[in-house]
């Protein structure tokens, strides 16, 4: 199936954000061949744009899954209303793709990417201000202080899983892909208590066997996103800025608590609030 318009690229102000924002590949291995838009994904030096890798998505959502053998990769929504559909459903067995959650109040979901940089202020806004978030972890870029993230799981923070070493999926075989998430997933649940069963693909890039890799190592749910922040800025895939259960990316960065901080102050001007996962997700994806 086909990504819809909306998704398929990111709007001209959105790649504006990004490249001023100064987006690093996840971690320094990353190839840098040129497509249409840069992903938002950002690496432990900083450094100039990096795009996806030759051969991926023109776009920081997603590859497509094969449109006979797997779920739409992002739920149908109304541009011009902002509400979401109902959340997707598990296809032919698969897990659901999910790029807003549907809700009635005006709420957003704060998701944050890798794990590279490590603020301890951070932590403290999120514990002061009862924050919460979502972290999708590639292994490669915590393994060095799990303890920095049991902090934020211990203050509320949702782990999910983002890989082993944050490859470019779909250039993998289902063996190594199914490695790449299920390694991560026994890691984290040797750290944090729990199995993660939330997961995010590095670079939102997914194809079939990415979904039947997830579900076999437990996952009950991809997930995309309909914003990205960059520099404590949120880049709008969708005109009228924020939607109700919009799912914002952020990536840990040198700046952290001050680019967070300055995302906050732009939700709550529009009149939101970030939500929990947990709170708005079925039961049996926590299972």
């Amino acid at each position: 199936m086909a990504l819809r318009p909306q998704l398929r690229t990111l709007t001209a102000a959105a790649v504006a954000v990004l490249a001023a924002g100064g987006l690093a590949a996840c971690h320094p291995g990353s190839p840098h061949e040129r497509t249409a838009a840069p992903v938002a994904s950002r690496g432990p030096g900083g450094g100039a744009p990096s795009e996806t890798p030759a051969g991926g998505p023109a776009t920081s959502a997603s590859v497509s899954p094969s449109a006979s053998s797997s779920p739409s990769p992002t739920p149908s929504a109304s541009a011009s209303s902002g509400t979401p559909s109902a959340l997707p459903r598990s296809r032919h067995g698969l897990p659901p793709v999910i790029s807003d959650i549907p809700v009635q109040d005006k709420v957003v979901f704060i998701t944050i990417d890798d794990g590279w940089e490590k603020d301890a202020d951070f932590v403290r806004l999120i514990r002061d201000r009862q924050i919460p978030v979502t972290l999708f972890l590639a292994n490669m870029a915590v393994k060095k202080n799990y303890g920095y993230f049991r902090e934020l799981q211990q203050v509320g923070a949702l782990v999910g899983d983002h890989t082993m070493t944050h490859p470019y999926l779909p250039r993998l075989s289902y063996a190594r892909q199914k490695q790449e998430i299920c390694d991560a997933a026994a890691i984290y649940t040797t750290q944090y208590g729990s199995r993660p069963t939330l997961f995010r693909a590095p670079y939102g890039a997914t194809d079939h066997d990415t979904l039947r890799a997830a579900r076999d190592c437990g996952m009950k749910a991809i997930f995309f996103w309909r914003e990205v922040v960059s520099n404590g800025r949120i880049a709008y895939q969708r005109p009228g800025g924020l939607h109700r259960g919009d799912i914002l990316l952020v990536h840990f960065n040198p700046n952290m608590t001050a680019d967070f901080k300055k995302m906050l102050r732009t939700i709550q001007k529009q009149g939101f609030r970030p939500a929990a996962m947990r709170d708005h997700l079925p039961a049996e994806f926590f299972q």
